[in-house]
C-alpha cells in the first residue's frame, strides 16, 4: 500500500477495511484502467456499507492507493 493510502485514506475513512480492498482486487465486479496515469480501479459490493466500494490500486494492479464508497457507480 502507499503512504497516501496508509496515512491518509485509512485515516479519513477508518471503517475501510482492508479484507474488502483485497476482495476487489481479488475478484472484482467490474475493472478498468485510468488512461492518464494506468491506475487501475476495481469495485466490490459491501452489504456491510450497502455501496459499492472502488478501490484503486497503482498500476500493477496489486499496490492500493485509495478506497471510498462510490455513490455513482452503477453496475
Amino acid at each position: 500500500m502507499t503512504d497516501y493510502f496508509r496515512n491518509d485514506v485509512l485515516t479519513k475513512r477508518p471503517y475501510i477495511r482492508i479484507e474488502w480492498c483485497e476482495a476487489a482486487i481479488r475478484s472484482p465486479l467490474k475493472r478498468e484502467t485510468q488512461p492518464e496515469d494506468g491506475r487501475i480501479r476495481h469495485w466490490l459490493w459491501v452489504p456491510e456499507l450497502d455501496r459499492f466500494l472502488r478501490v484503486v490500486t497503482l498500476d500493477d494492479g496489486i499496490t492500493l492507493h485509495n478506497a471510498f464508497p462510490d455513490r455513482r457507480f452503477k453496475p
